[in-house]
Parts: C-alpha cells; sequence; structure tokens
C-alpha cells in the first residue's frame, strides 16, 4: 500500500550511507544447483537489442550530422554521400562500441558488488534503503511456513515487508510477495527447499517490484499474479497466469485462494488475494488485515529511525506505526497507538478509507467469502506475523462495511491526512 497511491513515489528517500549494517542473522552457504549462472562474475549478460538499435540509429544520426557540419558552402560538392555514408558508420560503430562498453561497466560492478556483500540488489529495489537490504528470516509455523522480512522506507516512513515461503507436501516451495533479491535473502530460501511456484498477491507495486528477478533465478517455477497487472511501471514475465481465472493452480488442494479484483468505472485498478493454508489453519494476506506489535520490528535496526542503522526507542516506533497507517499525529503517540494495536486485527487505514469506501459491496462480499474460512491465525506482508485471529474477530474488523462498529474508530482529527489523500485520488467523503 506504500505505493498505492502515485503521489508517495514522489516522496524524497533517506539512502542509508553504504556502511556495514548489523548482522541479524549469518546466513548459510547459497546451496549448490540453485542459483543460474547469471549471478557469476564470469557470466555475460547481453545487451537488450532495443538497446542496441536505438543506440546505434542516435549514433549514426548523430555522425551524419557531424559531416554535414563541416561541409562549407563553398565545398558541398566535395562532400559526397558515400563520405557522410562511411563517417556516419564509423560514428555508429564508435557510439555502440560506447553503449557496450558502459553496459558491460555497469554489469560488472554490479557483479562485483553482488558478490562482495551479501546483501546487495540493484535489480528488483524500488524502495530504500536501497541497494543494501538486511534479510531475516522467521518460522512462522514450524516446518511449513517462514517469513523473509527486509526494510522499507520513505522519507523517515519505514516499516517491514515480508515475503511468505510454504513448504508443499511434495517439499517445494511456494513463494508469495518476493523481496530484493540479495544472495543473503535467496541463500536462506533455498535452504527451506526448491521454489516451484510465485505469486504476486497484490497490485501494489513494492510486492510485484521483484518478481521478474526472482522468476529469471528460479526459472522453472511457475508464476501466479492477481489480475490487472499493468505493464507500466513494472511488467509481469511472459508465461504468468492469473489468479482465479481458468483451471485451479497445482497447489490449489493445499493453498486455497480468493480473490478480491476492482476496475474502472468503479474505482481504480485494486486486487489483492486471501489464502488459507488448510493444514496449518492459517490465512496469509498482504495488506487488508494487521496487527501493530508492541516494538518495532527487529529488521528495522537495519535502518534505524532515519537512515542511520541502531535500535528503534519505543516512542519512534510508535511516530513510525501512526505514521504507516496513515493515520494523522496530534501529539497523542502513545494513546493513539495504543488504540491501533488493541484490535485483534486492523484494517489497513489507507484501504479502508480510500479503495473500500469506493466498492463497498464488492469488499464486502470478498470478506464475507474470507471469513468462511476457519483460520486460526493470520500472516499479512507487513507489521506482525502471525497474530491470532479467528474469523468473527477477522468481521469485526470490517465492521464499517456491514454498517457496524468496527474493533478501532478513528477521531475526526486522525483522518485529517487521509481526507487529503482523497482530495487527491477522489472518492466518497468521510
Amino acid at each position: 500500500t506504500l505505493l498505492y497511491i502515485p503521489w508517495n513515489a514522489m516522496l524524497p528517500r533517506v539512502v542509508p550511507p553504504a556502511s556495514t549494517f548489523k548482522a541479524l542473522q549469518t546466513p548459510a552457504v547459497h546451496q549448490a544447483g540453485h542459483r543460474p549462472a547469471e549471478w557469476d562474475l564470469s557470466s555475460k549478460l547481453p545487451i537488450n537489442s532495443k538497446v542496441r538499435s536505438v543506440a546505434a540509429a542516435f549514433a549514426a544520426g548523430a555522425g551524419i550530422a557531424q559531416v554535414q557540419r563541416r561541409c562549407k558552402s563553398s565545398r558541398i560538392s566535395r562532400c559526397s554521400a558515400a563520405q557522410a555514408s562511411n563517417s556516419g558508420a564509423d560514428l555508429a560503430r564508435r557510439g555502440l562500441f560506447g553503449v557496450g562498453l558502459a553496459a558491460g561497466l555497469v554489469t560488472g560492478a554490479d557483479a562485483v558488488l553482488r558478490v562482495s556483500d551479501e546483501r546487495y540488489a540493484a535489480r528488483g529495489t524500488i524502495l530504500a534503503p536501497a541497494p543494501y537490504k538486511e534479510t531475516l528470516r522467521t518460522e512462522l509455523v514450524p516446518g511449513r511456513i517462514w517469513g523473509f522480512e527486509q526494510c522499507i522506507s520513505l522519507a523517515s516512513v519505514s516499516t517491514n515487508i515480508r515475503m511468505t515461503a510454504v513448504k508443499l507436501s511434495d517439499g517445494t516451495l511456494w513463494v508469495c510477495a518476493p523481496i530484493s533479491p540479495t544472495r543473503q535473502c535467496l541463500s536462506q530460501l533455498d535452504e527451506l527447499g526448491k521454489v516451484a511456484h510465485l505469486v504476486v498477491p497484490s497490485s501494489a507495486l513494492e510486492h510485484k517490484a521483484s518478481l521478474s528477478e526472482f522468476a529469471n533465478i528460479y526459472k522453472g517455477a511457475s508464476i501466479w499474479v492477481t489480475p490487472g497487472q499493468s505493464a507500466f511501471p513494472l511488467g509481469i514475465p511472459a508465461g504468468s497466469r492469473e489468479l482465479g481465472k481458468g483451471a485451479p493452480p497445482p497447489w490449489a488442494e493445499e493453498l486455497e485462494c480468493k480473490v478480491f479484483f476492482v476496475e474502472p468505472p468503479i474505482t481504480d485498478v485494486f486486487a489483492e488475494a486471501a489464502f488459507f493454508h488448510k493444514e496449518s489453519k492459517t490465512l496469509l494476506v498482504t495488506d487488508c488485515a494487521l496487527k501493530l506489535p508492541a516494538a518495532a520490528p527487529i529488521i528495522l535496526e537495519s535502518y534505524g529511525y532515519d537512515g542511520t542503522p541502531g535500535p528503534i526507542s519505543p516512542e519512534q516506533w510508535r511516530y513510525k506505526a501512526i505514521a504507516f497507517d496513515f493515520v494523522t499525529g496530534r501529539n497523542q503517540d502513545e494513546k493513539d497507538f495504543d488504540a491501533l494495536s488493541k484490535p485483534a486485527a486492523l484494517v489497513n487505514p489507507l484501504l479502508r478509507f480510500i479503495v473500500y469506501r469506493r466498492c463497498p459491496e464488492q469488499a464486502a462480499a470478498w470478506v464475507k467469502d474470507v471469513a468462511r474460512w476457519p483460520f486460526e491465525r493470520i500472516v499479512p506482508a507487513h507489521l506482525q506475523a502471525p497474530f491470532d485471529c479467528s474469523p468473527v474477530q477477522f468481521l469485526e474488523a470490517f465492521g464499517f462495511l456491514f454498517g457496524q462498529k468496527s474493533s478501532w474508530e478513528p477521531e475526526e482529527d486522525q483522518l485529517t491526512f487521509l481526507r487529503a489523500v482523497r482530495d487527491i485520488v477522489g472518492g466518497p467523503t468521510f
């Protein structure tokens, strides 16, 4: 949801210095057979053919123009078309060589940085701290479900982002919401087994930014995405299949899926898929239902309060948590934080007031459908995971969709910021 609203992308990033972060976990060495040759220093990544053709055309045009400028009016007859063509071709070759050299230097530098620091990943990383990301793996359901956390930040508002891996009955992995593909992250993932399925569970950019890189690394994995994924600004790999459309996926017997999807003229395109892991009775979501932990997630220490790695104080965490929930601060952080963290589950305020209010019937139908699953806990893509929550408590969090009081109700002065957002993107007043 950090990137659901376009103007968020215009906020300045606070990028931490490239100093050594505090080590949160000592990862194992990448297992053999799970890393493609593309990550080796010796590999030579091809320059995109479109880049070649555009560069050549540009260089050729520049060469011809240069020859034309050299041809004084008194000597035009001596500047033949052949000379212009030859000079242009020569300059085109030089230009192409320069482009190739630059691309080679960039690729080489990227490879060197990737080898020298296991937390580096320029590709597939769109939010600070970039391009260095610490990864923390946590076992959420013993032997079955793991969370992989990294830090994401816009200015001083930072939180954790979570990729979830489920071990299926055949021993392969189902990986949801890929995060920055650092060597540290990939090593921790490969320790668990072979990646067989990659899933993008939302239309929010931060949850699909790393899909293409993961698809390149795990070439044999099937790819599943929510509906409405656009090619801009981040496309999806060819061969991706749409959740909720066509034949059930091969993992459907273990992980059921229910998709919420809206598009114009109802509202802007938005999608989120919920999954139910039958064996563990765990509900997997992205942004719709969250739980504020009492203390800051440990992974945030890799970024600190404002980009300098270090502990997050209770006061700093309260500020970050309130800001991440898009609730207006009013110098009552302790009171407001307690109210936000008290419910069994909290509906993301941004989705509640900016998305669901524009399509209440569709949202209510999806929420009731999800609540039919007999889940006992929830694993979201942010904040605490897992947290205990029953279908009844899940419905209580969404009470506003059913004309009832919700488990968290904001006061008027807490909605100032969300109302400003509404003025930008449109939607019903509140």
